[in-house]
């Protein structure tokens, strides 16, 4: 789709003019190519059906950022993703910005309401009937975030990747609200990183594991994955889960250490916030 092109996705009601100003730097040529809509597309909005049986909108008016996120349960980075965004709506609150899932309607309706109650988000859910929304948007992947700025222009679209997710999410979303300039874009973009790529996702599979053990209530085992993953990369959501599993062992103060912790990386982690109260601070 290439600049001056008018493009209708009749299918999801979207049409686009291609351009914007908010491109992340250079993607490969064939993930452009793959998707149908481009950053600076108007996006239309449209009426979906929710997860709780009514119908709401895919954006909001009056908002300067509306944020949606394409997930799937049975996948672990839309669960980490899901928290992250957990985050990033208390932390937007009071703020013109909205968050909407998008879910497809394959997949049973309680299985996804155990996802999004594990993630602790309170953003609607939509289910996309027939995946006619995914489609038209060209989407390939689990999980992907977009943001469309007042004008209902695509300002970002970020599919996951492990290093740096929520915080390219979050700045462009500042952007948006003009409390950011595009040169704290590029710096987030690139960040200098006092860990390589290799450790940061070796630190992310200990994490992960540390989850799945915790799921099974292999706490102990699930301990001494948290403190591989937090002696290579220390992390809010390692901390929060170590101070989860300690306070659902009884161990509230060592878990108050691991909460506050979590919260001196991530002032708004919603687990470490939750489980504070829950051990009386």
């Amino acid at each position: 789709m290439g600049p001056g092109r008018l493009v209708t996705l009749a299918a999801a009601g979207i049409t686009g003019l291609a351009g914007g100003l908010l491109a992340a730097p250079a993607r490969a040529e064939q993930d452009r190519l793959d998707r149908r809509v481009q950053i600076g597309d108007t996006v239309e909005d449209v009426q979906l059906a929710t997860l709780g049986g009514g119908r709401d909108r895919l954006l909001a008016k009056g908002i300067k950022a509306n944020v949606f996120v394409f997930f799937r349960p049975e996948q672990e980075r839309s669960l980490d993703t899901l928290k992250e965004l957990a985050s990033c709506e208390k932390e937007f609150a009071g703020k013109p910005v909205r968050f909407v899932g998008v879910v497809s309607d394959s997949w049973p309706a309680d299985q996804v309401r155990d996802l999004v109650r594990e993630a602790g988000t309170r953003m609607p859910v939509l289910v996309d009937e027939g995946d006619a929304l995914y489609g038209a948007l060209g989407i390939r992947l689990h999980p992907v975030i977009g943001i469309v700025d007042a004008r209902r222009k695509l300002a970002a679209f970020e599919p996951f990747r492990q290093i740096n997710y929520c915080e390219r999410v979050k700045v462009r979303i500042r952007f948006l609200l003009g409390e950011v300039s595009e040169a704290e874009i590029a710096r987030v973009d690139e960040p200098a990183r006092s860990t390589t790529r290799t450790d940061d996702g070796v630190a992310r599979r200990h994490l992960n594991f540390a989850r799945m053990l915790h799921r099974i209530k292999q706490e102990d085992k699930a301990l001494e994955e948290i403190q591989k993953s937090l002696a290579i990369a220390p992390s809010a959501a390692a901390l929060a889960l170590q101070g989860e599993i300690l306070a659902a062992t009884g161990k509230c103060p060592e878990a108050l250490l691991a909460f506050e912790g979590a919260l001196k990386i991530e002032p708004a982690n919603p687990v470490a916030l939750d489980g504070r109260k829950s051990c009386g601070r």
